[in-house]
C-alpha cells in the first residue's frame, strides 16, 4: 500500500503566515554566505543541507491520509487536507465519474471533517463515496456540516452516490482489498483508531487519544493493537509539558508515543496532529528531543522516527 499525507494539523488549519515566510527567506540569505548564487547545482545543494524549519514547512492543514492499494483508493479523515486530495483525485476515476473512494471517519470533531464540502469527487456525477464510522448517527452528523446554517450546499444535492456505512466493533471489515480494524481512544466524544492490514503488512492510524494511565495493564489493549505495524500514525499533537497541563483534552505527546511503539515493535512512528500554534522551528525541536529520548531509552531496540508534514509519502 501507498501512504500520502495530505493534512497533519490538529484542532484547526493553520496556514504559514507571511511573516514567517520572510523570516525564512532572511535566515536561509543570511547564511548563503560563500555559496556562488549563479550556480543552479550549489544553490540546490545549499537548500537541501538547511534544517528542516528553514527550508520547508510541515503544512496548515488538518487530517488527511491516503492509503492507496492497487484497485483500492482509502481516505483517513476528511480534514482541510481532503480538498486538496480530492483535486488530486479528479485526475483519475473519479475526474470521469468512475471512481470509488472509502472514508474512514476517526470521530466528528470539526477538524477531521471540516473538507468534506469541498471533496471535488463528490460532486461529480457516477462516483461513488462511501463514508466509514463508529459513532452512532454518522450520517446524520455530516448532514449537520452541511446545514444552511453552516454551508450552502446540502449532503443531499452532492452529485455523487454518497454512502455511509456504520462499523460495528467487529474484530475485522473487508474494504476492497484491505482487511481493517478499529479500537476505541480515549478522547472527547470518542474516537477510533484504525488498523489496515494486506499481505500480513499494517499500517496504523491512531489519532486523537490521551493515554491518561500508562500502567501495562492499561497500555496492554493499545500495545497489542499496534503490534508489529510497518508504521504508526500517532497524536502527538502535545510537548510532554503542555500535554500535562491540558489533561482531559484527548491529545498526546511524542514521548508517550516512543514508548508505545518501543513495546509493541513499531517500524515507523509518525508524530502526527501537530498543535495549530507550533511553529515549523518548534516542530523541530520536538523532533530532536524525542530523537534524543528515544536514543537514551532504544535499548538496542530500533524504530525510525518520522514527523509528519503534508506530501510526506512512504510504500507499506
Amino acid at each position: 500500500m501507498k501512504i500520502k499525507f495530505w493534512g497533519v494539523r490538529g484542532s484547526l488549519p493553520a496556514p504559514i503566515p507571511p511573516v514567517e515566510i520572510e523570516n525564512k527567506i532572511v535566515q536561509a540569505v543570511l547564511g548563503a554566505s560563500g555559496v556562488d548564487l549563479s550556480d543552479n547545482d550549489a544553490v540546490n545543494d545549499y537548500v537541501s543541507g538547511l534544517p528542516y524549519y528553514q527550508r520547508t514547512t510541515t503544512g496548515g492543514n488538518t487530517s488527511c491520509v491516503q492509503v492507496s492499494g492497487e484497485h483500492t483508493e482509502m481516505i483517513l479523515d476528511a480534514g482541510s487536507g481532503i480538498r486538496q486530495l480530492g483535486m488530486e483525485l479528479m485526475r483519475g476515476p473519479c475526474g470521469k465519474g468512475q471512481g470509488r473512494v472509502h472514508l474512514l471517519i476517526s470521530h466528528t470533531h470539526w477538524d477531521h471533517i471540516m473538507g468534506f464540502p469541498f471533496f471535488t469527487p463528490a460532486y461529480a456525477v457516477g462516483n461513488q463515496v462511501t463514508i466509514y464510522g463508529r459513532h452512532p448517527r454518522i450520517k446524520e452528523r455530516f448532514q449537520d456540516q452541511h446545514h444552511p446554517d453552516h454551508f450552502p450546499v446540502s449532503l443531499e444535492t452532492m452529485p455523487a452516490d454518497v454512502r455511509f456505512v456504520q462499523l460495528d466493533d467487529k474484530p475485522e471489515v473487508r474494504i476492497g482489498e484491505f482487511q481493517v480494524s478499529s479500537i476505541a481512544l480515549r478522547h472527547p466524544g470518542g474516537s477510533f483508531s484504525y488498523r489496515i492490514e494486506k499481505n500480513g503488512c499494517a499500517f496504523v492510524y491512531a489519532t486523537d487519544g490521551e493515554y491518561k494511565d500508562l500502567s501495562q495493564e492499561a497500555m496492554n489493549q493499545y500495545v497489542s493493537f499496534y503490534a508489529d505495524s510497518e508504521a504508526l500514525v500517532f497524536d502527538a499533537q502535545f510537548t510532554l509539558e503542555d500535554a500535562m497541563a491540558k489533561e482531559g483534552w484527548g491529545h498526546s505527546s511524542s514521548m508517550v508515543g516512543v514508548d508505545i511503539a518501543l513495546q509493541a515493535n513499531i517500524k515507523r512512528l509518525i508524530l502526527f496532529h501537530h498543535e495549530p500554534s507550533y511553529d515549523d522551528e518548534k516542530l523541530q525541536e520536538i523532533y530532536d528531543k524525542t530523537v534524543r529520548y528515544y536514543e537514551t531509552i532504544r535499548g538496542g531496540r530500533t524504530l525510525e522516527i518520522i514527523m509528519a508534514q503534508e506530501g510526506l509519502e512512504m510504500d507499506i
